[in-house]
């Protein structure tokens, strides 16, 4: 009975006891709640940060300022699955963003630092190149757009993007290909030499004696019709005589003005002896061109005889320019072919053509003579001096880019073109001559296609980091 009285009172004390536990068990719940770090983590997961990676690493993860721990580059913001509706709902209820939620959006652009001469090396504001010590740039970032976004001319295969502001910090500069007119060019000595064609011999066809001498000395300078000397012969005069008897009488054997001529009388001596009407004692001779006495041969009451040459006048209003050109060269050159002849001493240069190729070599020196003409009327060049002449052999209209445009490795030539809004990529081609600073192309690009000819080197080296010169090599190889 005392056992039932102890378990009845027991009964009626627990209610109470238990409720007065309830209230600081609920109040001990929702500091719980309030303090629990876990909890609180689950609760913030709702805000949806960012998470940065690195662009050319996207393994590496971290959180805004960090840097890659293989290549150096910030980190930056990864686009979450957010959907668009709470990514709306936020922005409506936070105008005011940070940095870190706005890289998020697909149109967003950070900028990163870069060195303009390595461009590899990046870092923050403020920092210097390790390597070369330059102050880094800042370098748009572009979120590249996927799938039906990319446009046609950004998915050319092997190309790279490069931000155009960079490409002008670099010096980046583009030419049009096109045909221009060029070929070999083929050097040689030469020699000037007096015109052969304007050289005059002035003789005398009887035999007489040197009465007066106007020209005395070698360089005289003469003009057409200027008398050059007189002569007195016998058999001059007889011929004059029976001239002007057949003109009084009118009894002409054969052709006495003729007969004249074949004595050695010009023409302009014949026409003094009809207006004096009377034979010349002294028979002068005049200058049938204008040039220089080159040579004298007779000194004033000399005896000549019949066909002597008494002197020699050289026109140097044209020149000859001799040229020994080797004997491999020839096959390459041919009349009216491009020439220019130069004067080392004064620097002069002067344009012409090939004027005859002589056949005939010298089989000491292997070479052959090619003549030149030149204008020269104010008589600057002078026979015997020696000067430089470059020959432009196989001049055509030829495709051709700016021998510095062309690059050069273990695959071949090729050449960086410009595809076009900041894209480029490199391209095999065939190369002929180079001449005038131009390299031909024979294939591989087209006329009007653009190519890089300056600050190419930047672009091959960035082609190369990123793999375009690879994928140079399997188009080559296809």
């Amino acid at each position: 009975m005392r056992v039932f009285i102890i378990i009845a009172m027991l009964f009626a004390f627990i209610p109470p006891v238990m409720a007065e536990e309830a209230v600081p068990m609920t109040e001990h719940k929702h500091q719980t709640t309030s303090e629990n770090p876990i909890k609180t983590m689950i609760d913030q997961s709702d805000s949806k940060q960012p998470v940065h990676i690195c662009p050319m690493h996207p393994e590496i993860t971290g959180k805004v300022g960090d840097r890659c721990s293989i290549c150096g580059m910030n980190l930056v913001a990864q686009e979450t699955d957010a959907p668009m509706s709470d990514h709306k709902h936020d922005h409506d209820s936070h105008p005011t963003d940070s940095a870190e939620e706005r890289a998020i959006e697909p149109d967003s652009k950070e900028s990163i630092y870069i060195c303009p001469m390595h461009p590899h090396i990046t870092g923050e504001e403020g920092d210097n190149c390790p390597i070369c010590g330059m102050n880094l740039t800042p370098k748009e970032v572009e979120v590249v757009p996927t799938g039906d976004e990319l446009n046609h001319e950004n998915n050319v295969e092997g190309s790279i993007h490069i931000d155009p502001s960079y490409t002008q910090m670099l010096g980046v500069k583009t030419t049009e290909v096109k045909h221009q007119d060029f070929g070999d060019r083929i050097r040689a000595y030469g020699q000037i030499a007096a015109d052969m064609r304007n050289e005059q011999e002035v003789a005398v066809q009887e035999e007489g004696w040197v009465k007066m001498l106007k020209t005395s000395a070698v360089g005289d300078v003469v003009k057409k019709g200027d008398v050059l000397f007189s002569i007195y012969s016998p058999d001059l005069m007889a011929a004059q005589s029976d001239y002007m008897i057949g003109r009084r009488t009118g009894y002409r054997i054969g052709n006495p003005e003729q007969r004249l001529r074949l004595k050695g009388m010009d023409n302009k001596a014949i026409a003094i002896l009809k207006k004096k009407g009377k034979m010349m004692e002294r028979t002068p001779f005049h200058a049938p061109i204008d040039g220089i006495i080159t040579a004298l041969n007779v000194r004033e009451g000399s005896h000549v005889s019949k066909g002597e040459v008494l002197l020699t006048i050289q026109d140097f209003s044209k020149v000859w320019v001799n040229a020994d050109v080797p004997m491999r060269d020839l096959q390459f050159l041919k009349e009216q072919t491009p020439a220019k002849i130069k004067l080392p001493e004064t620097g002069e240069e002067y344009e012409t053509v090939i004027d005859y190729i002589h056949p005939v070599t010298n089989p000491r020196s292997r070479t052959a003579t090619v003549r030149l003409i030149l204008e020269n009327p104010e008589g600057i060049l002078k026979p015997d001096t020696y000067v430089d002449v470059i020959f432009s052999a196989n001049t055509e209209s030829r495709l051709a880019v700016p021998s510095d445009a062309v690059l050069y490795s273990s695959m071949g030539a090729y050449v960086i073109e410009d595809i076009n809004n900041g894209n480029f990529r490199p391209v095999m081609v065939k190369t002929g001559m180079s001449a005038n600073g131009l390299t031909e192309i024979k294939s591989g690009i087209t006329h009007g296609q653009r190519i890089v000819d300056s600050g190419q080197f930047m672009i091959d080296a960035e082609s190369n980091l990123r793999g375009g010169m690879a994928a140079m090599g399997h188009n080559h190889g296809g």
